[in-house]
């Protein structure tokens, strides 16, 4: 007997077909600033109505009243802070968006699962000027409301792609002219020691597991972050902060 694949979304997986919820004063306001579609604007009590309802004019988008309790359904969380909106799924962009000449840095992430560390990862991206970031279509969270949240809307303005195999992207990275740098816990050359190439591409793994084997063979180059005595490891947004800054940041290459 064959069995016959089934494309049933499994139980707990998230819709990525399902609208966006954006909840919080700057993740809305970074919505709104983004030029994004948004089909629903919910406004309760809070700080900053008037900002948010001015960033909703300029838009020409309805306001809509709601109490704390509407909100917080909607938000499928306490903490929106007074707004909620809603837009289309997130708009990943296509890898080749990332090999334009004048997409300079890359940052490539292999199976981040919380959505508040991939949230805060972003918004690092994001305030360090990354070109643009990787996600593997498969053992990574998405973009999700949490995520939304945890970026403060940040990401709106970052080119973000998902795709199908992590390697092969990682290839055609390094066809279009950047270095890979594998960000591992353990055996990388020190950090501060790299000389950073001219365009480069951060390679950093999720949180316990690292980099996969096949990812880490793929680095042009392995860095660690040297640590204290008796003290293993960073938090994955952190350790990519610290990567980031000093590949991309305004020292990068001094």
């Amino acid at each position: 007997m064959v069995r016959r694949r089934t494309t049933a979304k499994r139980a707990g997986a998230p819709d990525r077909d399902a609208p966006l919820v954006v909840y919080g004063i700057n993740p809305v306001l970074e919505l709104l600033r983004s030029g994004e579609p948004v089909s629903r604007l919910c406004l309760g009590p809070g700080p900053r109505q008037a900002e948010l309802r001015a960033a909703a004019s300029e838009r020409g988008i309805r306001v809509e009243g709601a109490d704390w309790a509407t909100l917080e359904r909607m938000a499928g969380s306490p903490h929106h802070q007074g707004t909620a909106a809603v837009t289309p799924p997130f708009r990943y962009v296509a890898l080749d968006r990332l090999l334009e000449p004048q997409c300079r840095s890359a940052l490539v992430l292999d199976g981040i699962q919380d959505p508040r560390n991939l949230g805060a990862i972003l918004r690092t991206a994001r305030g360090l000027g990354v070109g643009g970031v990787v996600l593997p279509r498969d053992r990574s969270v998405g973009v999700t409301r949490v995520v939304v949240a945890a970026s403060a809307g940040t990401l709106f303005g970052l080119r973000v792609a998902q795709v199908p195999n992590l390697v092969r992207a990682m290839g055609a990275l390094k066809d279009s002219g950047f270095w890979t740098v594998g960000l591992v816990a353990h055996g990388g050359r020190p950090l501060e020691a790299l000389d950073v190439p001219s365009r480069p591409a951060l390679i950093a793994g999720g949180e316990g597991e690292g980099l996969r084997h096949l990812v880490a063979r793929t680095c042009d180059f392995t860095v660690s972050i040297p640590m204290a005595a008796g003290i293993e490891s960073l938090n994955v947004g952190v350790a990519v902060g610290i990567a980031l800054y000093r590949l991309v940041g305004p020292r990068a290459g001094s």
